[in-house]
């Protein structure tokens, strides 16, 4: 392991902040494995040798990302780790992203407690500033709160509820956008009374589609483990302060599958299962979600209000996803057209040419391109690798 070395006179003082960095280990594969960094509080700083050294190599490694053949938790380990110096910050929090639904489904978190349900409730409110759902459809995917809300902070619900008890000022945050879908998201924090620059920002916005392609890979590696049991549906009714009401046997089975080793009457529930019941909670309609379990399963969660009994109650079914289900996903995985699709969906049906050319009101010749190109994106050769090899072995992963 061999240090690159700062010197000493790179140490800068902003405002009332000093940022001195002197020295990041590197293994001999590149790897960043340690930063000493001295700061006082104090405004922002935005030292250049962090903008071009760190954040070069930062995104280098992330756009290497999408072919390193991570799963999930490992992927969040290496981004966390590779933005750690790029970005500096005191704590952040990752999700992976349901692309269909928009719904927060997996969680990780650096330097603070894990996410229970008060911080779903405000954290993921529409009506904020800066939300997750409006950078995905905004030119620019990254988004700092102080300047979405002209710097009066206490305009955001999130901010007075949620940073503001924490001494966070600063909060910087970015979805992983590739090609028009989102696959993750991340939030960045610095106490106060220290915020993120404009250059930050950009350079968020820069990684979203190399991190959206990593978290796309990963997500959709999902991998066939036979537990030899088949698992029915499971059933869980939660009362208004997201606390088990009642719930049949497999549910717990399934909160196994979401990561879950506690107790439901008296711990945590999993993130994924809380953000799909708040969806619920503030729009009073139903709500999905897909979501990749410890064992590569496909899990579907779907979350409905109770009528009858205490305002607020929401119920929740766990399930292996179907492959209907999940062929939004693998579609997005692999960037099928909106056209596309609607020839994937007939071959799954067994159609042939001329029945998909009736169907679409398309010639053969024309089914013919579309099928050269859906081949071309899967890396297959046929409609039966098509079949087989793509969506039928993320359906047995899904059932298993």
């Amino acid at each position: 392991m061999s240090p690159l070395v700062s010197p000493p006179e790179t140490l800068r003082t902003c405002g009332n902040t000093a940022y001195a960095t002197f020295v990041v280990f590197l293994c001999p594969d590149d790897r960043v494995t340690g930063l000493i960094t001295f700061r006082r509080s104090g405004g922002s700083c935005d030292h250049p040798w962090v903008n071009h050294g760190a954040r070069a190599r930062a995104h280098e490694r992330v756009a290497r990302l999408g072919g390193a053949n991570l799963d999930i938790a490992e992927l969040f380990d290496e981004s966390a780790r590779l933005l750690a110096a790029a970005l500096p910050h005191e704590s952040s929090c990752w999700h992976t992203m349901d692309p269909a639904t928009l719904i927060e489904t997996g969680v990780h978190v650096v330097g603070m407690p894990r996410p229970n349900a008060h911080v779903a409730r405000y954290a993921y409110l529409s009506e904020d500033y800066n939300t997750f759902s409006g950078l995905i459809g905004a030119n620019r995917h990254s988004g700092v709160l102080s300047q979405e809300t002209g710097g009066k902070l206490d305009r955001s619900p999130r901010y007075r509820e949620l940073l503001k008890p924490q001494n966070l000022h600063g909060e910087l945050r970015t979805v992983f956008v590739a090609d028009g879908a989102c696959w993750g998201c991340f939030a960045f924090f610095r106490e106060s009374p220290r915020d993120f620059t404009d250059d930050e920002r950009d350079f968020a916005h820069e990684l979203a589609s190399l991190l959206g392609r990593g978290f796309r890979a990963a997500g959709m590696r999902a991998r066939s483990v036979d537990n030899g049991s088949s698992l029915w549906p499971g059933l869980l009714v939660l009362d208004a302060g997201w606390r088990v009401e009642s719930a049949n046997g497999p549910a717990r089975a399934w909160l196994e599958e979401l990561g879950f080793s506690g107790e439901p009457d008296t711990d945590p529930l999993p993130f994924a299962l809380l953000t799909v019941a708040e969806r619920v909670r503030g729009s009073a309609t139903e709500a999905n979600s897909r979501v990749l379990g410890v064992t590569g399963r496909w899990i579907q969660l779907h979350a409905s209000p109770v009528s009858g009994g205490e305002e607020g109650r929401v119920a929740v079914i766990l399930q292996a996803a179907t492959l209907p289900s999940i062929e939004p996903l693998i579609s997005a995985a692999y960037g099928f057209t909106a056209r596309e699709r609607e020839l994937i969906e007939l071959v799954l049906q067994g159609c042939g040419t001329a029945e998909i050319a009736a169907r679409l009101f398309i010639s053969p010749h024309t089914v013919q391109g579309h099928l050269k190109s859906i081949f071309t994106k899967a890396g297959v050769r046929s409609r039966r690798e098509l079949v087989t090899r793509v969506f039928v072995r993320h359906d047995r992963a899904a059932q298993l």
